[in-house]
C-alpha cells in the first residue's frame, strides 16, 4: 500500500497537557514527528491510510481524557 503523510496540529491548554500529550505519543508505536509550539503541538503522522486514520483517533482520545 502507499505510504501518505497527514499533519495534525492539536491545541493544547498549557505546558502540562503539552507534556503529558509528548509523553502518550512516545508510547506509540507509530512513525510520527512532533513538535511543540506555544499553545500548538504539530504532529506529522506517516503509514497507510487505515494507520494513520487509527492513530489519529487515538490521539484524539488523548486530548479527550483530560
Amino acid at each position: 500500500m502507499a505510504r501518505t503523510k497527514r499533519v495534525l496540529n492539536v491545541p493544547v491548554k498549557d505546558t502540562a497537557q503539552m507534556l503529558d500529550l509528548m509523553k502518550r505519543l512516545g508510547t506509540l508505536a507509530a512513525d510520527l514527528e512532533a513538535v511543540s509550539k506555544p499553545g500548538m503541538v504539530r504532529i506529522v503522522l506517516h503509514g497507510t491510510g487505515e494507520e494513520i486514520k487509527e492513530l489519529e483517533q487515538k490521539i484524539k482520545d488523548f486530548t479527550k481524557a483530560k
